[in-house]
């Protein structure tokens, strides 16, 4: 019997052997992994405020996934995981910049042992520099040292503690130190302004700001990524022409039909008046946006004389209607020529969701003032999404889009989106601007209705509130840090920096279109609204309408970014689609036929009784996130 027993153990041994054999051969594959390594010198800033020089390898392998491995010790702890999520933004812009789809790489970031805190996102510009140069075998400049963080438009967004970090440059013999545009002139937590020009000047070191990546990319490798200038007019090709001139007549149709293009409330009236002569110029966007406001103050002047038990029945037929719409749209399929218009419609869809339950909750609480504006605007947004739905179906063709890619991308920008908020918040702080906190609570809970609409799989969505949470940071931050003079903001920072992103926004935009065969109408609608905005400021000098100008340049060249990796890790671009002749669609079944109305028969009309163009009141805050989106 111990004999049988030895030869069953045996007999059992070499079975199990055998299928744990069978199962590691299955397991593991012989793959060729093709790496390449440098290591940068972080400028960094120790807990009692000195500074020092923290030794970073940057790997890059391929083939990849698209992941960002940090290895450090200690683990990253200031700012929560700005550094981690910071790298994976520089890995998506690092891989744009250089032509290359974000999945085809991984890469590892390796931090030296230190006791120090690693400071936020502050070395992100660089590893992107770093990052690029890797995958374009490229070498970097050894008397060049950058601090800076990376955002996902590629400009250097401002960080601290920047003396000390040209002191430490300086003690390790660097010759340049780039720092971010706009903190040359640096005040400190005490209130000094210190010139880091000057100051670094005497420690033996050239101190140079820089706006973006591209001009760091050119002091470490000596290539010239210049944005070419390209006309903002050179991205309005024939479809996007129709689709706003499209959208521009539903609004002017309601308009007509409400009565509200002969309204003498100024409130409604200039509005009306600056959409039409936008219209007459051709920027059908932005003439869907303001008669869009005159919509809505038309509409609220309307329900001053409802009753609450009207205004009760009113709120649930909006509710009814978008139930309609969000039905609806779930059943499309997202595809490289229409993710843009789904994008738009679902973030339209949530925006008046967000009103309808204020309005409900407002007239629970007997507040009629706020239940009407909210209604007000509930209506006029849930009443386009019929003309958004319709361009929706006359989009056909372009790549069917994997759930899994658009997950991925999706987490990637939620995870920056967090992370850079918190960051925001504990900057402004620091810098004492209290005030702040109201605009950055509005943010956090676009955060969080984007991490809930990630959670439910409503990918576009969260990556549209992702992106609006990430420029809405970006533009709070340039604010931050905008540069005072006799304790008066430097509006000639915040120009030049406007100036930059719009034009970064134009290329990317134009990139998408004919790099890749996109079709980012969300993009071209903000860069034609941010120069209705930047126009208003060149009038007015309202440096309101140069922080919205700023946002929406920054959507642009965001939206058009992510649109383009998404495309490109898909092997998607240049996928044909057409675009056939535009439908309108109304849940009430009352379309309209606008296909014949003359843009030129009102013009005129408005011309006959001498009215002229008339400065547009802009009273919306700075970061007002239902403001700041495209209103249409």
């Amino acid at each position: 019997m111990r004999r049988w027993a030895g030869i069953i153990v045996i007999l059992t041994l070499s079975l199990t052997v055998a299928l744990l054999t069978a199962a590691l051969a299955a397991e593991w594959q012989q793959v060729i992994v093709y790496t390449r390594s440098t290591t940068i010198h972080a400028l960094a800033v120790s807990s009692n405020n000195t500074g020092t020089v923290i030794n970073i390898t940057v790997t890059a392998m391929t083939p990849g996934s698209g992941y960002v491995y940090v290895a450090s010790s200690p683990l990253p702890t200031a700012e929560s995981g700005t550094f981690i999520s910071s790298s994976q933004i520089a890995a998506l812009v690092a891989t744009y910049l250089a032509n290359q789809p974000f999945n085809k790489y991984n890469f590892l970031i390796n931090v030296e042992p230190t006791t120090l805190e690693i400071g936020g996102p502050s070395a992100s510009g660089y590893m992107t520099v770093a990052m690029w140069a890797l995958i374009t075998n490229h070498t970097l400049n050894p008397d060049v040292v950058m601090t800076g963080m990376i955002l996902p438009d590629g400009s250097i967004g401002p960080v601290g503690g920047l003396p000390a970090k040209i002191e430490a440059a300086a003690q390790e013999g660097y010759e340049v130190v780039l720092i971010p545009y706009g903190q040359q002139e640096y005040q400190t937590s005490t209130g000094q302004v210190i010139n880091l020009v000057s100051y670094g000047r005497s420690l033996g070191v050239d101190v140079i700001p820089i706006m973006s990546v591209r001009q760091a990319i050119y002091y470490f490798t000596g290539v010239n990524l210049t944005i070419p200038s390209i006309s903002s007019e050179e991205l309005k090709n024939t479809a996007y022409v129709n689709i706003t001139k499209f959208l521009w007549m539903r609004i002017y149709d309601r308009l007509i039909k409400s009565g509200a293009i002969n309204s003498t409330d100024p409130n409604v009236s200039k509005y009306v008046k600056q959409a039409i002569n936008y219209a007459n110029q051709g920027m059908y966007y932005t003439a869907a946006s303001l008669g869009f406001q005159g919509l809505i103050n038309y509409y609220q002047d309307e329900m001053q004389n409802y009753t609450t038990s009207q205004l009760y029945g009113l709120l649930n037929q909006l509710n009814n209607e978008l139930n309609y719409y969000s039905n609806a749209v779930s059943h499309y399929n997202v595809t490289t020529a229409n993710i843009d218009i789904i994008i738009g419609i679902y973030d339209r869809i949530e925006d008046a969701q967000q009103s309808l339950t204020a309005a409900s909750q407002d007239l629970t609480t007997n507040d009629i003032a706020d239940a009407i504006s909210n209604l007000a605007y509930a209506k006029a947004r849930i009443e386009t999404l019929g003309d958004w739905l319709a361009v929706l179906n006359a989009i056909n063709g372009g790549a069917p889009i994997s759930t899994n890619y658009l997950e991925e991308l999706t987490s990637m920008y939620l995870v920056y989106a967090q992370s850079i908020t918190e960051y925001t918040i504990s900057l402004s702080n620091a810098i004492g601007l209290p005030n702040a906190m109201q605009e950055m609570n509005s943010i956090t809970q676009e955060v969080q209705n984007a991490q809930n609409n990630y959670q439910n799989g409503l990918y576009p969505l969260a990556l549209a509130q992702s992106l609006d949470a990430i420029s809405s940071n970006d533009a709070m931050l340039h604010l931050l840090f905008t540069p005072t003079i006799n304790g008066q903001e430097s509006a000639g920072y915040l120009i030049n920096i406007t100036e930059y992103v719009r034009k970064l926004a134009v290329f990317n935009t134009y990139e998408a279109e004919n790099r890749c065969g996109l079709f980012p109408m969300l993009a071209i609608s903000y860069i034609d609204f941010g120069n209705y905005y930047l126009g208003d400021y060149n009038s007015t000098g309202n440096i309101n309408d140069l922080a919205a100008a700023l946002q929406l340049y920054e959507l642009a060249a965001s939206y058009s970014q992510a649109l383009y990796e998404l495309a490109a890790s898909t092997n998607s671009c240049g996928t044909p689609f057409t675009i056939t002749n535009i439908q309108p669609i109304n849940v009430s079944n009352a379309s309209f036929n606008i296909q014949n109305t003359s843009l030129t028969g009102y013009n005129m009309a408005f011309l006959v009784v001498g009215i002229a163009l008339v400065a547009l009141a802009v009273g919306v805050a700075i970061f007002s996130l239902k403001s700041l989106k495209i209103n249409e």
